[in-house]
């Protein structure tokens, strides 16, 4: 099988690193923004809808990747190492991201 070199999944696991960082960002000054209180309170909840909006364009994103590999799979074209690493790396950040920052059963509501 000889390996393929098509840049479009090279480029899209490269958007799903940089949603799953910028979504990881947003969340995180979003948590720090509410828990600090006064005027940086009101910057919370909009910072936390941006975060949770990246985040599921990258799970979006990583998903069109993943059926796209599949599919370039199962066509017996073998992609390049370096396009499963990118895109195995895009999964495991956004799965970092969601791990860190749950989008619920994180409330005060628990136990």
């Amino acid at each position: 099988m000889a390996a393929t070199r098509s840049g479009s999944l090279t480029a899209a696991s490269l958007v799903v690193l940089a949603l799953a960082g910028c979504a990881a960002l947003a969340l995180g000054a979003g948590e720090a923004a509410g828990a600090t209180g006064g005027r940086a309170e009101a910057l919370s909840a909009p910072a936390l809808l941006l975060g949770v909006a990246l985040l599921l364009w990258a799970v979006l994103v990583c998903g069109a990747c993943a059926v796209h590999l599949v599919r370039l799979l199962l066509s017996r074209r073998a992609p390049a190492r370096a396009q499963v690493l990118l895109l195995l790396a895009g999964a495991a950040a956004t799965a970092a991201v969601l791990r860190a920052h749950p989008l619920w059963g994180s409330g005060s509501g628990q136990g």
